[in-house]
């Protein structure tokens, strides 16, 4: 890792995310089982993994080793253990709710993405029963979380990115400090599901370990308008669709759907630029800001 890494990574095109995180590649698919009959035999067999399996070390950099538990060993398991407490997010697919249980050994204190933002993240791959299926340890670009497995979209902005250092008076190479760090437990619909890929069988609950290192924020449909101002504080941006068409915000050029752009709408006239997002006008007696009132152009 050498000082110019991030400014190079800057400068490279935005990417899928080519390794074990990414959407399926097509390698080969069954075809698709019921979701809730399928959750109903993962969702026991990942929580028997929680609570046959310990945490043996995390080291300085979030490397992570899982055991299990020998029999008469009194390991604490990761669902019983304090050290990281196991959390879980209910999210839902198919009309199929599902647990996705995660650990955190470090928020970060950064910002976090949303799940069409992009990030610089290293990551491991791996099954239940140990088999690695992937190791990213030195990512070297930003890549789209829009274009990850769906519970990399749902974990992952749940962490937050961390501090950049780089300093030209000190021998020590530039790296990350401060920076996000979890484990994510993942039911096969929130990975690959019916697809196989190298080292995964079709239906394979799957776990991650993640460096989450920084968060680049984007405007995925061209609006003058950042992701992650298209919705509001406790609202995912897909489920945010302020004109009822069917289309997020963050997908949407023309978010009140009043047949203006949403870019047009947001332009000072003065200088022919985006306003800031929070220098958006209101119309003349309006509450809200105008690319989202219909009756405002």
């Amino acid at each position: 890792m050498n000082r110019n890494f991030k400014v190079l990574s800057l400068l490279i095109a935005f990417v899928l995310i080519t390794a074990g995180c990414k959407k399926d590649d097509g390698a080969s698919i069954e075809p698709p089982r019921d979701y809730g009959e399928q959750y109903a035999v993962e969702k026991p067999e990942i929580e028997d993994y929680l609570k046959t399996h310990y945490i043996a070390s995390v080291d300085a950099e979030f490397n992570v080793v899982v055991e299990e538990i020998p029999d008469g060993s009194d390991e604490v398991s990761i669902w019983d253990q304090t050290d990281y407490p196991l959390q879980s997010k209910v999210a839902t697919y198919a009309d199929v709710a599902h647990t996705l249980y995660y650990i955190v050994f470090q928020e970060g204190v950064g910002e976090s993405p949303t799940r069409a933002d992009n990030v610089f993240a290293a990551y491991r791959g791996f099954r239940l029963d140990g088999t690695q299926f992937d190791y990213n340890p030195y990512p070297d670009t930003f890549s789209s979380l829009a274009a990850t497995i769906r519970g990399w979209q749902e974990i992952i902005p749940l962490f937050k990115g961390g501090e950049y250092v780089d300093n030209p008076d000190s021998p020590d190479p530039a790296h990350f400090e401060n920076y996000g760090a979890g484990m994510m437990f993942l039911p096969s619909a929130y990975g690959y599901y019916n697809t196989s890929q190298t080292n995964i069988p079709p239906y394979s609950p799957i776990i991650f370990t993640f460096n989450l290192y920084d968060v680049r924020f984007i405007d995925t449909d061209g609006d003058g308008i950042l992701n992650r101002y298209e919705t509001e504080e406790g609202i995912d941006i897909k489920d945010y669709d302020t004109d009822g068409d069917g289309t997020p915000n963050y997908l949407d050029t023309d978010d009140d759907g009043d047949g203006h752009s949403t870019r047009t709408e947001i332009t000072d006239p003065l200088t022919g630029e985006p306003y800031s997002f929070d220098e958006i006008p209101t119309c003349e007696g309006g509450t809200i800001k105008k690319h989202l009132d219909p009756n405002c152009n």
